[in-house]
């Protein structure tokens, strides 16, 4: 009850925040705020306490870890059973047992796109929102495209609309785009989380799967919280839902870009990684070896956190900075050190440095399984530095003459995708939690998972 209660204060405090620092506290749409909110809690609910919608739901998130072991059979044809299986003689090998996963599904969602499907369930979402909400067509389609899709490959569902946009359009786009994963790394990261157990595979991609959900309400609750809507086109409001129904070409061409496109990301995730990891040992070295040495810090540092910070690091530093507000979205004070130093590296870095540690704090019982998922769910969206640039250069390749108010907007849209992340995981603390051991998983069977049976640290604490 404690936690719910944190967890309460927690959204208020959110709500309270994106008021503080709106544009125009005066154009908030208060309708909008309400039903972005309830539409959170009701797919929450329904997903989890409606037995057809969970058990559809449920199988979804099977068939996601039979994907997995589709990804792992390729991998091991290529490399081979000691290099591409996580229990085999080399045990887990980054660029061997995460790499194929993130080129899989950007070949298996080029597919899907090439046939219209993925277009086909993205316009329901984007119908619930646009009559709910009462967005146009192209911002709710374009928001409702990032729960499949990634954060420049979204907008290309409504390019022919962008240079038409308004700045409150154009930053719930952008916010949509940030507060989402792109399903390629998704999967990563349900490799990581559920190691080498496909039932805790699936437990953990339903959870990933319905944070991508809910965040979509939740980013466009908070956009137009701090951006609202002044320039509102009446023309729009009947705007239908004008997308690319695919069909491009051969589905083999399809196929064959989304495994380019898959090579450029795992080849760039890799690398980031490389150089953040090696960044952050390097900042380490600095803290703890020679700050924390001459200053004593690193013993009393130790002895405050009964040795889970072995001294002055750049995580305890993220974790002090960031704890008030993992314990504001329910976790305990003992444990928000721990999670505030995720939300630190998820933001400042990326999420996935962060996913990385709450592996490894995972497979090292740090956190509680509350603590877990709600950071499962917290960490879950793009809301970092670096993907605002990205987002900026990505959206405005296609609409040039918007490049200057997608930078202008680009911090704020972040704020709101922050923001927006932590609702979802306050929300489904409150309302999953309780029932999450039901929820989640049976039994699944595959021959030859994919997943790592553990995962490095990216960097000592």
């Amino acid at each position: 009850m404690i936690s719910i209660a944190q967890s309460l204060i927690g959204m208020v405090c959110l709500l309270a925040l994106a008021y503080l620092f709106s544009a125009n506290r005066k154009a908030i749409n208060w309708r909008l705020v309400g039903f972005g909110a309830l539409l959170q809690i009701i797919l929450c609910l329904v997903i989890n306490y409606f037995p057809p919608a969970r058990e559809a739901f449920t199988s979804i998130s099977m068939s996601f870890v039979k994907l997995l072991s589709f990804a792992g059979e390729g991998a091991r044809f290529v490399f081979g059973n000691d290099l591409a299986s996580p229990g085999g003689k080399l045990g887990f090998i980054f660029v061997f047992n995460v790499m194929p996963i993130i080129i899989f599904f950007s070949a298996f969602t080029a597919l899907l796109y090439h046939f219209g499907i993925l277009q086909r369930i993205v316009v329901v979402f984007a119908w619930v929102m646009q009559r709910t909400m009462r967005l146009t067509g192209a911002e709710s389609l374009a928001v409702a495209g990032n729960i499949f899709l990634g954060q420049t490959e979204a907008p290309l569902l409504v390019k022919p609309f962008i240079k038409g946009m308004s700045r409150s359009e154009l930053m719930t786009m952008m916010t949509g785009g940030l507060a989402h994963l792109s399903g390629s790394v998704l999967a990563a990261y349900v490799s990581f989380l559920g190691g080498a157990d496909p039932n805790e595979q699936a437990r953990f991609a339903s959870f990933l799967l319905l944070s991508s959900v809910m965040n979509a309400p939740a980013a466009i609750m908070f956009a137009k919280m701090l951006l609202p809507e002044t320039e509102r086109d009446a023309a729009k409001d009947g705007e239908k839902f004008e997308y690319d129904h695919g069909h491009h070409g051969h589905f083999i061409n399809a196929v064959v870009q989304g495994t380019i496109d898959g090579v450029r990301l795992a080849v760039i995730v890799a690398s980031i990684l490389i150089a953040f990891v090696s960044l952050i040992a390097m900042c380490n070295y600095l803290l703890h070896d020679v700050v924390g040495v001459w200053t004593g810090l690193n013993a009393v540092i130790k002895e405050s956190t009964g040795g889970a910070f072995d001294g002055l690091t750049m995580q305890y530093i993220f974790g002090q900075l960031f704890r008030v507000i993992a314990f504001a979205i329910g976790v305990s004070w003992n444990e928000s050190l721990h999670v505030g130093s995720l939300l630190g590296q998820k933001i400042v870095i990326n999420e996935f440095v962060a996913y990385l540690d709450l592996a490894r704090m995972k497979s090292e019982g740090l956190l509680s399984d509350r603590a877990i998922v709600i950071s499962t769910f917290a960490l879950a969206s793009f809301a970092n530095f670096s993907s605002v640039g990205i987002c900026v250069a990505g959206i405005g390749s296609m609409a040039p003459n918007q490049q200057k108010n997608l930078a202008q907007i680009g911090m704020r849209a972040l704020f709101a995708a922050i923001l927006a992340g932590l609702c979802t995981s306050c929300i489904a603390n409150i309302f999953l939690y309780s029932n999450q051991t039901a929820a989640p998983a049976p039994k699944v069977e595959v021959v030859k998972p994919a997943a790592p049976a553990s995962t490095p640290a990216p960097a000592a604490h």
